[in-house]
């Protein structure tokens, strides 16, 4: 592999659609569970997984993080930066959840002080979001806040990121290693294996860290990149729904989260090569209002309310619990996230 790419060398203008392919991904999630789950769920629902938001998510995640651990003037910096883009909406959207709950008359205010309330809520907010407790699980689906199984993934790969840079600066060989065992980490959890290990292991980061790997390693080459930019993005799209048709006759999974590695290498491509054709498009839409996350954190909380109130098996149910979370969003984002991101010392376009 050839050296990182330094910023006399960079091809990349400056804005991008990074913030509108994220807040599609987010879109895709948040439809994808509402049909689910308020049955509505049908033939567009598969058709919605095949740009699965989660793998789109950590590809983004990567190539932007990576960049911003290396503008970082300190490990100390970058830590601060990501804890002020993970946890003051992670905070918000916990208290007004357990709101929620207790509007709701599943929960009342006593059973706050319960110690295994304590306990739950003490691995909500810090970086086991994977830990569902065992008094919530006759409400709605029986986990408040599902999605959130990912931000403790999310989490994972920014510890690991000082490392990954650290050993690829070194040995830039290690680049292929880590993907490569990435892949595997990932083919053997989509083997379909059960058991509280098989669960574990799911959720952790070995399985998804080839796609942040991925767009890390696109992060370091300018070469790479200066190459994708030439190419047509309705070619890329066009490939990426052959290699699509194929593993759909092959018997291999090329939608949702399961989505397998040679489908995921084509998508992460395209997504690349989107965010950079007509890259003021986000700014133009978005005017910089990135509610992303918002959407993605308060979505599951939403629909368990509907589910706990019977809420459901309509378009109706599905439109109002969207737009519920997308007024939960923007809230978010205009009195908690941006708030906080003006904190930061050192951002790359606040991520």
């Amino acid at each position: 592999m050839t050296p990182v790419s330094s910023a006399k060398d960079r091809v990349l203008p400056a804005a991008n659609n990074f913030d509108l392919i994220r807040l599609l991904a987010a879109l895709q999630v948040m439809l994808k569970h509402a049909l689910l789950h308020l049955g509505m769920d049908g033939p567009w629902s598969e058709v919605l997984s095949a740009f699965p938001g989660v793998p789109i998510f950590f590809f983004i995640s990567g190539f932007l993080i990576f960049q911003s651990y290396n503008n970082s003037r300190s490990l100390y910096q970058f830590s601060i930066n990501r804890v002020l883009r993970i946890y003051p909406a992670l905070f918000a959207c916990f208290v007004v959840s357990i709101l929620l709950v207790l509007a709701s008359g599943y929960l009342h205010w006593p059973d706050l002080a319960k110690p295994a309330f304590l306990f739950w809520a003490m691995a909500q907010l810090s970086f086991l979001q994977i830990y569902n407790a065992e008094f919530m699980r006759g409400f709605g689906v029986g986990v408040l806040n599902g999605s959130l199984w990912t931000v403790a993934v999310e989490l994972q790969f920014y510890i690991l990121t000082p490392l990954l840079a650290w050993l690829t600066r070194r040995h830039r060989w290690s680049w292929w290693v880590i993907v490569l065992f990435g892949m595997a980490a990932n083919l053997a959890m989509n083997l379909g294996a059960n058991g509280f290990l098989a669960k574990l292991f799911s959720v952790s980061s070995p399985p998804w860290f080839y796609m942040f790997a991925l767009g890390a390693w696109l992060s370091t080459r300018s070469d790479w990149q200066r190459n994708l930019l030439r190419l047509n993005p309705g070619w890329l799209l066009a490939l990426y729904a052959a290699a699509a048709l194929l593993g759909w006759y092959a018997g291999v999974r090329v939608t949702g989260n399961e989505i397998n590695p040679i489908s995921y290498l084509l998508l992460a491509l395209l997504v690349f090569r989107l965010a950079y054709c007509q890259p003021q498009l986000s700014d133009r839409l978005l005017r910089r209002n990135d509610i992303s996350y918002g959407v993605y954190i308060y979505h599951m909380p939403v629909l368990n309310i509907f589910l706990f109130l019977g809420i459901s098996g309509s378009l109706w149910s599905v439109t109002a619990a969207s737009l519920i979370s997308l007024a939960l969003a923007v809230a978010s984002w205009h009195f908690i996230e941006r708030p906080a991101l003006r904190l930061k010392k050192l951002a790359l376009r606040n991520y």
